[in-house]
């Protein structure tokens, strides 16, 4: 399938998730509030000023240069030497057109940033034919996963498709099956209203499918779905099974690696994906088996055969909220630069508490009340971090909370009450 590209349709879905993005990025705004689903192809990038002006992106000569730049990455338009044309060009339309071109030209790998919220986002060169043959396999898998009355006929969208799980599952993926796509807002509303149908693939991720799970209404019969960017809780999968899900396959990968492994149930190990192979003595590396290439992962792994494996955790401590990789430890020192906070620690709250962090503060003055200094803590982590990095719940205390040992340790937020 090394011929294989991308319907327009799919092509046009990615082109306007990185331009929203990327807005999102220099206006400090919501994807939302850019109106990406109201962008077509005649949409212009520069102000309008005609006198019934076509729906415009707005954007100013430096925010153009930006949004450029990302395309040109992203579709690694350089490799055709027609990176200047989009400067020149005007409309979504004719980005596509060229975008097109410049993969005919020249390579047609592409280019995906990092998800995490603390520093800056990693650049990770995916080859297309690796991509495609990825998703060529889980084309199968879900063929074998299949009944005559979930074999897949569309696919629900839940995930943005410029980062790389969400392209490859709902951008690649229906090109290869050649199946509708709901995305956004529109896809959030179907999922919620349960007007999902037997056929649907939903493309999720853990955030949301706890979400969906605390609602216990049943889905129809041949419904599917898919979860990825981290770790999805047991008690989770389960009850979508119940609420008749008939199928839920985990996705395990990053946008280093892509792709690495698969599993139908939370007891399974995962499965690694036929383009990998462990390394020898190195319990935490994998090797293409086509370039001999070697990726050290970001987690650890426990192996239970040659080629099935639980993950077992992050090396570099990060935690996923809502499907974007957070780092607690960078968020407890930027409050310790705080001169209300003598001391301060970050984790994820555990299962039974929620999805977010939450912070365990040791005032500078204790005899500041309590809802006073969570104000004012929550109202600077609005302004400074990243809706993800935002502890929801404060707890406050004369000393950080320990074990017997005097090493650190959880505490609860269950009940928590203000003093």
């Amino acid at each position: 399938m090394s011929d294989f590209e991308l319907r327009d349709t799919d092509l046009f879905a990615v082109l306007k998730a990185l331009l929203a993005d990327e807005l999102k990025r220099l206006r400090r705004v919501t994807e939302q509030d850019n109106f990406p689903e109201d962008w077509d192809l005649d949409t212009v990038i520069r102000p309008a000023h005609a006198e019934s002006p076509p729906i415009s992106l707005q954007a100013d000569s430096l925010e153009r240069f930006s949004l450029a730049t990302r395309v040109a990455d992203f579709f690694q338009i350089r490799e055709s030497g027609l990176e200047d044309y989009l400067l020149r060009f005007n409309t979504l339309g004719e980005w596509v057109e060229l975008i097109k071109e410049a993969r005919v030209r020249g390579t047609k790998n592409l280019l995906f940033l990092t998800s995490g919220s603390t520093g800056d986002p990693k650049a990770c060169l995916q080859n297309w034919n690796d991509l495609v043959e990825e998703m060529a396999f889980f084309r199968q898998v879900l063929t074998e996963q299949s009944t005559g009355l979930s074999s897949v006929k569309r696919i629900i969208a839940l995930s943005p498709c410029h980062h790389i799980y969400g392209f490859l599952f709902s951008a690649l993926l229906p090109s290869i099956l050649a199946v509708p796509v709901v995305r956004g807002l529109s896809a959030f509303s179907m999922v919620q209203g349960r007007r999902v149908q037997a056929g649907d693939l939903v493309i999720g991720f853990p955030f949301i499918w706890k979400q969906i799970s605390r609602s216990q209404q049943p889905f129809p019969k041949g419904v599917m779905g898919i979860t990825s960017t981290g770790p999805c809780d047991k008690a989770v999968v389960l009850q979508l099974f119940n609420q008749g899900m008939e199928q839920l396959i985990e996705i395990y990968g990053s946008s280093e690696t892509s792709g690495l492994g698969y599993r139908l149930h939370p007891d399974h190990a995962f499965e690694l994906l036929p383009r990998w192979q462990p390394v020898d003595g190195r319990a935490d590396t994998l090797m293409d088996r086509r370039t001999h290439v070697q990726f050290p992962l970001n987690d650890h792994l426990a192996w239970q055969t040659e080629r099935q494996f639980f993950p077992q955790g992050r090396r570099d401590h990060a935690v996923q909220v809502a499907g974007t990789n957070v780092f607690p430890e960078a968020v407890a020192e930027k409050l310790r630069q705080l001169p209300e906070v003598q001391a301060v620690t970050v984790r994820l709250m555990s299962a039974a508490e929620g999805d977010r962090l939450k912070a365990f503060v040791v005032p500078v003055d204790s005899t500041v009340a309590a809802s006073v200094l969570r104000q004012h803590l929550t109202s600077w982590c609005k302004t400074h971090l990243s809706a993800a990095e935002c502890p929801q719940v404060f707890t406050f205390g004369a000393t950080l909370p320990q074990n017997a040992m005097g090493k650190a340790a959880d505490w609860s937020i269950i009940h928590q009450q203000d003093s």
